[in-house]
């Protein structure tokens, strides 16, 4: 039988989690909005874990990168993200492949409190990719102890201004749905962009067959009617391209088109 106290339990770590994920989702749409290739958010709420003791934590969270990104955070090869700790607020680490290294062991604590505003974090990031060495700090903070102030620590999450609706859907669709509309976004913008130049470009008809085929993928999996026809429409310019020759790049622009109809479309809305 459940008791109260185990089901308080189990609520308070799912509501953690929740809060905990929103946030994340909040610093990670910051981040796309500057143009950083954000690939997933993560969270973490079990505050009463027995392996978070080896850390001197309870709950955290992460935003992580592509991996072209991740080799551009690091001299290394390996891992490197921006973790938030329940105790000790933001960290960006890197973890050098083989090293033997944990998370914590190469920490660069950003400071600025628990919980800063996602454009504090996004600034953070900047001065670390501009010089590592002087962004943050090796020592670590200490805000608030393990396991300690659980209600508190939540009641701060749920009254971020982290851009929730209230009813919003799980954390983990709505990075999906803000990561979609941002790349959707991108992608008209790269479509209408004024003065733009022909590129000739040699490629194997693997190659092209290969694109044709990432965008047919996009099609299948993109939580948005907008992303979806868009790559539906820019790999048949593409297919259509290949077959009628250099010329028909004025022709073969559907994809140009719905991007253009797209953008009146966010204008009138906006």
């Amino acid at each position: 039988m459940v008791t109260y106290d185990q089901d308080f339990a189990q609520r308070l770590r799912e509501e953690l989690e929740d809060a905990i994920g929103h946030y994340m989702v909040a610093v990670a749409s910051k981040l796309l909005d500057d143009g950083l290739p954000v690939a997933s958010v993560s969270a973490f709420g079990s505050y009463d874990d027995p392996g978070q003791e080896d850390f001197d934590g309870d709950v955290e969270g992460s935003v992580e990168f592509t991996q072209a990104f991740q080799r551009g955070l690091s001299t290394e090869e390996g891992g490197a993200g921006l973790l938030w700790c329940g105790v000790s607020g933001w960290c960006l680490f890197r973890t050098p492949r083989g090293s033997g290294q944990v998370l914590m062991d190469s920490a660069r604590w950003m400071g600025a409190g628990l919980l800063p505003t996602p454009a504090r974090v996004a600034a953070f990031l900047s001065e670390v990719r501009l010089d590592p060495s002087v962004a943050g700090s090796d020592e670590r903070p200490f805000y608030r102890a393990p396991r300690s102030e659980l209600q508190a620590l939540l009641d701060r999450l749920q009254g971020l201004d982290s851009g929730r609706d209230a009813e919003e859907r799980h954390f983990d669709h709505r990075f999906v749905s803000v990561r979609t509309d941002f790349y959707r976004r991108r992608v008209s913008e790269a479509l209408t962009a004024p003065k733009q130049d022909i590129v000739d470009l040699s490629l194997h008809t693997g190659e092209l067959d290969s694109l044709v085929r990432f965008l047919e993928y996009v099609e299948g999996v993109a939580p948005s009617h907008e992303a979806r026809e868009l790559a539906r429409r820019l790999g048949s310019d593409l297919s259509l391209r290949a077959r009628d020759g250099r010329g028909s790049h004025h022709e073969h622009r559907s994809a140009f088109d719905y991007a253009v109809s797209a953008g009146s479309r966010d204008e009138s809305q906006g």
